[in-house]
């Protein structure tokens, strides 16, 4: 068992917090005060796909967005084709390879993205409205780091 001043004891704290974070965000309260001001019902689904969409390095094939939401392949075609099938989400032919499609948000797709990041913001603003400055700034920089080491894990020569 790890002593009280090891690094692995004084990460259970973060370990909990981090869980606990989990927790709050998949809550019904949290989805009904983040999608309630949209005015219309919003899977959370169509929210994860819109963001895969959106953050891709490159154009997004169903196969990336696949690996971004770490889901099988044939689950993120039926879920793109019901984002297609709602108008958020567009497929062409990728110029450069005609047997690919690409996506990308459709107008309507890139409205929802904004007014949902708009409702973030708001909830963020109430949450942090007795924060510092520099208590937001230096939450932002230690979760970017966080995520960005938690990205190196997946590096293929780290498996």
């Amino acid at each position: 068992m790890a002593s009280q001043g090891t690094p692995s004891h004084r990460l259970i704290g973060l370990d909990r917090a981090l869980l606990e974070v989990r927790r709050l965000v998949n809550r019904p309260g949290y989805r009904r005060r983040l999608l309630g001001p949209l005015g219309r019902r919003i899977e959370l689904s169509t929210v994860r796909v819109l963001h895969a969409v959106d953050q891709a390095p490159a154009p997004p094939s169903i196969g990336t967005v696949a690996a971004t939401l770490a889901i099988d392949p044939s689950t993120a075609s039926r879920l793109v084709d019901q984002r297609v099938t709602e108008g958020l989400v567009s497929r062409s032919p990728d110029p450069d390879d005609r047997r690919r499609l690409v996506l990308a948000l459709t107008p309507a797709g890139r409205a929802l993205l904004d007014e949902l990041a708009a409702s973030r913001t708001t909830m963020l603003e109430e949450v942090t409205a007795d924060w510092t400055s520099a208590d937001i700034v230096a939450l932002e920089r230690l979760l970017l780091r966080l995520t960005t080491d938690f990205a190196i894990l997946e590096e293929p020569d780290r498996a």
